[in-house]
């Protein structure tokens, strides 16, 4: 058997000398799905909550080129800074239909100079960075958060920092692993400073059991506890059940919601259990580049409502219905 050549021959020599073969490094095999990172953990249930408008809102998306985007917003609302944004999304590198980051996004409040900054880049396929920088006005400090996560065939680790200083700031660190086919188990370590001599830590668990029309997630740590229940019990419904625990307000909040899809439509409610009943109407237009929705939510003791509507004008047909 032959041997690399900084080893010598591998035979049965009259002196009885062996030399096995050289080591060599084999990639391992994973047959499970990446689980993906504790920050998405109740993704799903999530994605079923109706997204409530406030007031008005017109957006406008424009295609220069594959890579090249200009957007702009008009907003009147209560809670929302209102006035009008411009901004757009360019990607640096395009070979062939695939487009590759670096990724800068961003928009700016020409009045008040707030300004939103989004960087995504992949130096490699496995790893993950990306900046978000965010501006209330031109006096106020920039709002910072910064990841980097890595991922391979069967867990993701995932590093965050938020508005990271001498004086203050707090970072996150995480793995989420799969160990199963259905089971992924994970952890996120929580560091928080407000002074340079105190840090803060505190320990997070995640576990999630999937399957291809339900899942089933949970967190827990001395804060309190989130579950959530996500089900597909129809080709166009979803259902989810949320569940959040607070320890320091010994408070627990339900929530019930559904999601239900038709060919150029989709509908979203939810219910929980301070009575606070909402609503979520998106209807895409088929002759015109045009998508529409509106939301509405009542607390049903105190008779409050919010009332909000959102039109997305888009030339270039990117949202345009089928």
């Amino acid at each position: 058997m032959a041997s690399c050549k900084n080893c010598p021959p591998y035979k049965n020599s009259e002196l009885g000398i062996f030399f096995p073969d050289c080591f060599e490094r084999v990639s391992g095999h994973c047959n499970k799905k990446n689980p993906g990172n504790v920050q998405n953990l109740h993704i799903l249930a999530h994605r079923v909550m109706p997204k409530f408008f406030d007031g008005i809102e017109l957006d406008y998306l424009h295609r220069l080129a594959p890579n090249k985007y200009i957007t702009a917003a008009w907003v009147l609302s209560h809670i929302r800074p209102s006035g009008f944004r411009f901004g757009g999304l360019y990607t640096f590198r395009v070979q062939d239909d695939t487009m590759y980051t670096p990724t800068i996004m961003g928009d700016i409040h020409p009045t008040s100079l707030a300004a939103n900054l989004n960087i995504l880049y992949y130096p490699f396929q496995s790893l993950r960075m990306e900046a978000i920088l965010q501006k209330a006005r031109e006096t106020a400090p920039v709002e910072s958060q910064y990841t980097i996560e890595w991922t391979r065939p069967c867990d993701t680790w995932t590093a965050n920092f938020y508005n990271v200083r001498n004086e203050n700031g707090r970072c996150t660190l995480s793995v989420m692993r799969s160990i199963s086919a259905h089971w992924a188990l994970g952890g996120e370590l929580l560091l928080e400073w407000n002074d340079p001599q105190k840090l803060t830590p505190d320990l997070a668990l995640a576990a999630r059991y999937s399957h291809y029309n339900y899942s089933l997630a949970a967190t827990a740590s001395r804060q309190g506890l989130d579950v959530s229940y996500w089900q597909r019990i129809h080709p166009q419904i979803q259902m989810a059940n949320l569940l959040a625990w607070n320890r320091s307000t010994r408070k627990t909040i339900a929530t019930i919601c559904y999601q239900w899809n038709f060919w150029n439509s989709a509908v979203h409610g939810m219910f929980d259990s301070d009575a606070s009943v909402g609503f979520m109407w998106t209807k895409y237009l088929r002759h015109l580049p045009l998508q529409m929705g509106f939301s509405v939510v009542m607390n049903l003791p105190t008779d409050r409502f919010a009332f909000g509507m959102r039109f997305v004008l888009d030339p270039s047909g990117l949202r345009r219905g089928v």
